[in-house]
């Protein structure tokens, strides 16, 4: 079929209900059991089979009701959403492989998580779910019937990442650039499975989505593999998500994570690709102030996703800055938004300095502590958006003119032609 996507490339083709695992259904009634979950697969023809492409799991809104993998176009007062299918046909006529996720919903009563998900169990953000399970005809639910169902959501959304990611070669997929995303329910599943659950997606898309202020607090830490976001929410949406799209995109931004966020005025919860988009808060550059949603989609997830062009001569030449001591040429190799995580400090990612100048500051700091310090006997890795540098850390320490040697190695992630993260690590002698 062909796609009807502004600037396609390629036409796609379907692959219907393949399966990515099981999800038991029925908890608490006298027959438990278990049913298939699956996808589907739009696939990009014709593209180079040499070059890896970039990967988009979708997942449907539908307050988690209602809505599935093939229909979750809703319509509130002549406005529309645009259906996730119709996403995936357009990213995949631009050379993305894209999967639209048929999860669980709550009235298959999901058996409950071995260890809960949600921090906060006695406030629950159920007054839509309570109105789409009255539209639907459905009895009243208990908070557990509830909380169930949307882990059961979260873990779903994991699992399909999780078998997506492990069967990349398959469809030609680069498992490092995968990401995940959807409208509203969808979205905030999307938002659980990365930080709460921990699947190492490259980025995330919200469609007024977002996270509990508890759960944001807990699981949104700014740790290593942590993915940036794009984040909608609509001037006329559902009481809450504005608030949670803020404080996830406030916490993000707090923790040097990559965040977009627009608002889209004159819409309820439910807006279309062609709506208007204003930035209303950004930490990455190149963004657009004024845009639709589909395009702030593309513009977002085609630079977040482009394959990284750092080489290990670029890590060389990193290194030699190091040791020039030459700040200048060293900031050259930093991206715009990027992150330092020092050796020490007290979070469990040391400390971390965000943005150019604070990391600036960070690294003329090492060289005052230690004049003559150099990095010896360096060694270089690059795996796609990825790197490692290994090397020995010689100099002589300011505060006691102590002479310290010690190993210690540099975690790279990279972002196009620069260094997005730098997490240092060293050994500690005693």
């Amino acid at each position: 079929m062909n796609a009807p996507a502004a600037h396609a490339i390629f036409e796609i083709e379907m692959l219907s209900d393949v399966p990515y695992g099981e999800g038991s259904i029925g908890f608490g009634t006298p027959h438990p059991s278990s049913r298939p979950l699956t996808l589907d697969i739009y696939k990009p023809l014709n593209t180079d089979r040499n070059a890896l492409k970039p990967a988009l799991i979708l997942s449907h809104g539908g307050a988690y009701h209602r809505g599935s993998k093939t229909n979750d176009d809703f319509e509130q007062d002549g406005h529309h959403t645009t259906p996730v299918t119709e996403y995936c046909k357009i990213f995949a006529a631009r050379g993305y492989v894209c999967f639209s996720l048929g999860y669980r919903l709550t009235q298959e009563l999901a058996a409950p998580q071995a260890a809960p998900i949600k921090r906060n169990r006695q406030q629950i953000s159920r007054g839509r779910i309570d109105h789409v399970r009255e539209l639907m005809g459905l009895a009243p639910a208990t908070d557990e019937e509830i909380l169930n169902g949307i882990e059961g959501a979260f873990v779903d959304v994991a699992s399909a990442f999780r078998f997506v990611q492990s069967h990349a070669h398959q469809w030609g997929i680069d498992p490092q650039r995968i990401a995940v995303g959807g409208f509203s329910a969808g979205a905030f599943a999307s938002i659980y499975a990365s930080y709460a659950l921990g699947i190492n997606a490259a980025a995330i898309v919200s469609l007024s989505g977002g996270i509990d202020l508890d759960d944001a607090d807990y699981y949104v830490h700014g740790g290593r593999g942590q993915p940036p976001l794009l984040m909608f929410s609509s001037e006329m949406d559902l009481p809450g998500i504005h608030d949670r799209t803020l404080n996830m995109a406030n916490k993000a931004e707090a923790k040097g994570i990559g965040i977009r966020r627009y608002f889209v005025p004159q819409k309820p919860h439910f807006y279309d690709r062609d709506s208007v988009a204003l930035l209303e808060q950004n930490n990455m550059d190149g963004a657009i102030e004024k845009t639709t949603v589909g395009m702030a989609l593309i513009d977002f997830l085609d630079k977040t996703l482009a394959p990284a062009e750092v080489t290990e001569q670029t890590l060389i030449e990193f290194a030699q800055a190091w040791n020039n001591h030459d700040i200048d040429s060293l900031m050259s190799y930093m991206s715009d938004g990027c992150v330092f995580h020092t050796f020490t400090g007290s979070e469990a990612c040391g400390t971390r300095q965000v943005g150019k100048e604070n990391v600036r500051h960070a690294f003329m700091q090492a060289w005052q502590n230690y004049p003559d310090a150099q990095w010896t006997r360096a060694k270089h890795f690059v795996a796609g958006q990825r790197g490692v540098s290994e090397w020995t850390f010689v100099g002589t320490r300011t505060s006691d003119g102590a002479r310290i040697e010690v190993d210690g190695c540099d975690l790279f992630t990279f972002e196009g032609n620069k260094i997005k993260v730098k997490d240092s690590w060293r050994k500690h002698r005693i």
